[in-house]
């Protein structure tokens, strides 16, 4: 799920961190490290609007690279990683889920509730 906010700034640190989620995606297929160097605009935090959103997001990717640090090392290690729900893609607060490895390697970033079958009826809402 690609996605798309209206304040540039946000927009360009979101891209960034959807590259780099690509490259964690590439490096546990791999079980190495991928070198890279991904360009991130400067900022303020005053100037961000999604600022809750990533700095939610950043905290995914961190944990994210730790759990890849640990699969390379570990020769069984099994890795929950983390991803980011919208159940709506306008109007929601977005929500750290948990994925085993298969199921991240076949998600991105973020993900609706289209990628993880949820319906209304099971979270309550008629």
């Amino acid at each position: 799920m690609k996605r798309i906010v209206k304040n540039n700034l946000d927009q360009q640190l979101i891209n960034s961190m959807v590259l780099y989620h690509e490259l964690l995606k590439e490096s546990f297929k791999k079980r190495e490290r991928v070198k890279s160097k991904i360009i991130v605009p400067e900022f303020n935090y005053s100037e961000l609007v999604y600022y809750t959103e990533l700095k939610n997001t950043l905290e995914c990717l961190k944990h994210n690279y730790r759990e890849l640090l640990k699969y390379i090392k570990i020769e069984n290690y099994s890795p929950m990683l983390k991803v980011i729900f919208l159940y709506d893609y306008e109007y929601c607060v977005p929500t750290v889920i948990n994925m085993t490895l298969k199921e991240f390697l076949a998600s991105d970033l973020y993900i609706g509730k289209e990628e993880i079958n949820i319906k209304p009826r099971d979270i309550g809402i008629y």
